[in-house]
């Protein structure tokens, strides 16, 4: 597969990145800030080399914030935070608003958003498991679903499927926007019928009554596969001004994947101190979600580029006709090797 052809800054950066250097821990540590759209395993990279101190290893003493949903892209833009991981379908959106960060690195590779809905409500439907996953979307028309945020990813998966199915998600449902701990116990107590989320949430609702309705990584539609579902953003300047402190960003992000690929349970222990009050159960299931669709190399491509555009056109996160930079302005393949 083609990787994209890099932004200006992309040669240097991609000549320090393949150094594979750390910095001497004794020398003075930058400070960086990253914005996350919520507390999610989705994130795990980010915890684990927080936690087992990989950042500062490469110079980095990073502090995380909390925006919600896609408000991580002003917070970046107007330097309230230097990078962000979120989904590459919202990067797109905001790029169509000229709003543009830079993708610096790509942390997985497929959808893990699941549509749960109430068991109740399930049984009513009685659609068979095997179903197709937009026959099931087709199924869920006149119920309430709870999201996190409005054109945030989960609402753009909702969407994309309804669009998919020949629905239109704005009137064929009735969308509330919860926070996800809300949307669990909304779901438990009947006031929505199903939600949109990721695990853990989305576990949780299944192990309080709910029904694993779509599944992300199994929707089996072109659009959802090499797909940049969490990537690294930063203010297209930035890193060829601070380029050590973003090779050390994404090398760092590196080396928390291969652990997580290598050594699950050291990864698992690394995550205890952010989700200390999640289930431990719930806590290990989700990690293997992550981890198993977790990309080693971080690399962005052409198609991941294509097929993102095309979600959020389907999806109505930008109109049809919306102007959309080039992949060579949007993805750096610097972090690819």
């Amino acid at each position: 597969m083609r990787k994209v052809q890099n932004i200006p800054f992309a040669a240097a950066f991609m000549g320090c990145l393949l150094l594979g250097q750390g910095i001497d821990s004794a020398q003075a540590q930058t400070q960086v800030t990253m914005a996350l759209p919520a507390q999610s395993l989705l994130f795990a990279p980010a915890y684990i080399a927080l936690e087992r101190g990989l950042f500062r290893d490469h110079g980095i003493d990073l502090k995380i914030i909390y925006v919600a949903g896609p408000g991580v892209i002003p917070a970046v833009l107007g330097k309230s935070a230097d990078f962000t991981l979120i989904s590459g379908g919202i990067q797109i959106a905001a790029a169509a608003r000229n709003q543009k960060l830079v993708a610096i690195a790509n942390t997985q590779d497929r959808v893990t958003t699941d549509i749960i809905v109430r068991k109740a409500v399930a049984e009513k439907l009685d659609i068979a498991a095997s179903t197709s996953a937009l026959d099931k979307v087709k199924a869920l028309k006149g119920l309430t679903i709870g999201i996190d945020a409005v054109n945030g990813l989960p609402h753009s998966f909702l969407r994309y499927l309804a669009r998919k199915a020949g629905m239109n998600a704005e009137t064929d449902f009735t969308i509330t926007a919860l926070q996800p701990q809300a949307m669990v116990a909304a779901m438990k107590s009947g006031t929505i019928d199903a939600m949109a989320f990721s695990p853990p949430f989305s576990l949780t609702a299944v192990a309080d009554g709910g029904v694993m309705w779509v599944t992300g990584p199994d929707v089996d539609l072109p659009e959802m596969k090499t797909f940049p579902y969490n990537v690294v953003l930063a203010r297209p300047d930035h890193c060829q001004a601070q380029v050590a402190t973003c090779r050390g960003l994404v090398t760092a992000l590196k080396k928390a994947i291969a652990l997580m690929k290598s050594d699950p349970a050291t990864s698992l222990a690394s995550l205890g101190k952010t989700f200390d009050k999640m289930e431990p159960g719930a806590l290990k299931q989700s990690f293997d979600i992550f981890a198993k669709y977790a990309r080693p190399d971080l690399e962005l491509t052409d198609d991941m580029y294509r097929n993102v555009v095309a979600f959020d056109r389907i999806s109505g996160i930008i109109p049809d006709d919306a102007k959309v930079p080039p992949a060579s302005e949007l993805y750096s393949a610097a972090s690819a090797n």
